[in-house]
C-alpha cells in the first residue's frame, strides 16, 4: 500500500525496496513524480508500505543541540558554494577517506538527479542549489549495494529524502553512512522548471546549456545565470529573477511540503545544513563578521555527524553559535512553507493558460 498523493514526497524509497520491481514512477500534471503499483506484477509483500517514511517516519534518539556559523577558509571553494562552502568541505574530507558521496546535480540535459562519486575531482558536480526536486531514482539501492561492501557514504538530500533512505534501510550504519539534510523551503515542480527553461529559450532565441540558481557577487542577493548555447547570459538577481520570484511565492511546490514532518527540531539526518540569514556576531572575535561572501549554518544531531564534522574543521572557520537565537528566526526548523491562497488557481490556471500567462500573475 502507497500512501496518498498528498502525503507522498516523492523520495521513492518505495521503488527501490519493491522486489519485483512492481512500482512505476509516473509524471502527474503537476511535473511530480508519483509512485503506482503494477497489480500484475505485485506480489503483496508489504515491504513497500514498511519502507515509506510517511507511515514509519525514522527517528534520531539523540538530538544533539550544537549549531555553528561555518565558511570555507579558501576563498575560492567559499565564493563557489551558495552559502559559506561548509557542504564543500564536508565532501572533500570524506573523498580524502575513500567515501561515496552522493548528492543531486544538474545534469547536461539541466534535470536535478542525485548521482554518487567517489573521485575528488568530481566533487564540482555536487555543489550550489538546486531550487528543483531531484529525481532519486535507484539511489538508495546503489548506497546499500556499497554499505553492504563495507563502503563509507555521504548522503546529501532534502530531510524527505535522508528519512527515505532510513525508512529503506531500516539501520543507521553508524561510522559508515553519514547523512546531511538540508533547510528546505520545498521542493518546487520539475515541469515548472523546465517550462521556464522553454521560456528563456523563446526570449532569447538559443538554448540553454547551462543554469546557477545563486551565483555570487553577494550571497544575500546573489544571481542567477542562464548560459545559453550562443555564448549569451542572462542575468538576474533572487529579488528580480521570475523563477526564484516563483519558488518564494510558493505556488509550485510539492503538494506534501505544505504539511512537512521534518520541518521542525527533530532532524533525522546526523547534520543539517543551510545558509545563515539571520547571522549573528557575538563581537568576540574580529573574524566573526558578515562580509556577504556567504555564511553556512550548522547543526550538529549526532555523534556520527560531530566525528565527521570534527574532520572537516580544519578547512572551516567556524564559531559556535547561542543554540536558541539562531534556531528562532529560522522558519524551517519551526514550521513548513504555508500553502499560498493562490495555489488551486495557480493549478487551474497552469492547465488552461500558456507560461507566458503564468509568469505575468503569478511570478
Amino acid at each position: 500500500m502507497l500512501c496518498s498523493k498528498n502525503s507522498c514526497t516523492g523520495c521513492l524509497s518505495c521503488q527501490n525496496i519493491c522486489p519485483k520491481n512492481a512500482i512505476q514512477v509516473i509524471t502527474d500534471k503537476q511535473g511530480f513524480w508519483q509512485p503506482q503499483i503494477d497489480n500484475e506484477k505485485c506480489i503483496n509483500c508489504g515491504l513497500c508500505h514498511k519502507s515509506c517514511p510517511v507511515y514509519f517516519k525514522p527517528h534520531n534518539e539523540e538530538n544533539l543541540t550544537e549549531i555553528y556559523a561555518c565558511w570555507h577558509k579558501n576563498p575560492q571553494k567559499r565564493q563557489q558554494a551558495a552559502s559559506g562552502g561548509l557542504f564543500t568541505a564536508l565532501m572533500l574530507q570524506a573523498l580524502s577517506q575513500n567515501f561515496y558521496v552522493c548528492g543531486s546535480t544538474l545534469t547536461d540535459d539541466l534535470k536535478s538527479k542525485h548521482i554518487i562519486i567517489n573521485k575528488i575531482e568530481d566533487y564540482p558536480l555536487l555543489i550550489g542549489s538546486k531550487y528543483v526536486q531531484s529525481f532519486i531514482g535507484t539511489t538508495y539501492k546503489d548506497i546499500r549495494k556499497l554499505l553492504l561492501q563495507g563502503e563509507k557514504v555521504l548522503f546529501s538530500g532534502t530531510p524527505c529524502q535522508v528519512a527515505g533512505l532510513y525508512a529503506f534501510l531500516k539501520k543507521r550504519y553508524v561510522g559508515q553512512l553519514f547523512t546531511v539534510d538540508l533547510l528546505c523551503h520545498g521542493v518546487p515542480s520539475p515541469q515548472i522548471f523546465k517550462d521556464y527553461l522553454n521560456h528563456l529559450k523563446s526570449t532569447h532565441n538559443a538554448n540553454v546549456i547551462d543554469f546557477k540558481f545563486r551565483e555570487k557577487p553577494g550571497w544575500r542577493r546573489y544571481q542567477v545565470i542562464a548560459k545559453f548555447d550562443d555564448n549569451k547570459k542572462d542575468i538576474s538577481y533572487k529579488d528580480t529573477n521570475e523563477y526564484i520570484k516563483g519558488f518564494l511565492k510558493g505556488n509550485f511546490l510539492r503538494s506534501s511540503c505544505y504539511n512537512c514532518a521534518y520541518t521542525n527540531l527533530d532532524r533525522v539526518s546526523d547534520l543539517t545544513i543551510g545558509d545563515f540569514w539571520n547571522y549573528f556576531s557575538d563581537n568576540v572575535n574580529s573574524e566573526d563578521i558578515d562580509d556577504d561572501k556567504g555564511i553556512s549554518m550548522l547543526l550538529i544531531n549526532t555523534q556520527n555527524g560531530k566525528s565527521l564534522f570534527t574532520k572537516a574543521k580544519e578547512d572551516l572557520i567556524y564559531f559556535a553559535k547561542d543554540f536558541q537565537k539562531s534556531i528562532e528566526k529560522s522558519p524551517r526548523l519551526h514550521k513548513p512553507t504555508k500553502k499560498p491562497e493562490t495555489y488551486e488557481q495557480f493549478w487551474q490556471d497552469y492547465a488552461q493558460h500558456d507560461f507566458s500567462y503564468m509568469l505575468k500573475n503569478y511570478f
